[in-house]
């Protein structure tokens, strides 16, 4: 799935992301999650596989487009992404939209 993060835009990305690669295809975002202590920034280009669960928080640094796919399709699907995200749960993730702070 790709989803538009405008600049300052979050999306909280809930349940177990486990097992999926995010991956920046335009702009700056910033990532962090819960137990991992390191907060990251990802730029067009880069990618994340998220290796254990718990909830995953993302914010457009700039406005940004980004993938999220099973890392079982491999990086060229994360690059390629997929379909425009709908409402409600995608593979064992509910993401959650919250506005821009200015």
């Amino acid at each position: 799935m790709e989803l538009r993060l405008p600049k300052n835009e979050t999306v909280a990305i809930e349940g177990n992301p486990q097992g999926l690669v995010l991956c920046c295809k335009e702009g700056i975002i910033w990532l962090t999650q819960e137990g991992d202590d390191r907060d990251r920034f990802l730029g067009a280009g880069d990618m994340f596989c998220f290796t254990h669960g718990g909830k995953a928080v993302l914010e457009g640094h700039r406005d940004a487009l980004v993938a999220i796919v099973p890392a079982a399709h491999g990086p060229a699907a994360a690059a390629a992404g997929a379909r425009k995200p709908s409402s409600g749960f995608h593979g064992g993730i509910r993401l959650v939209y919250h506005g821009g702070g200015q």
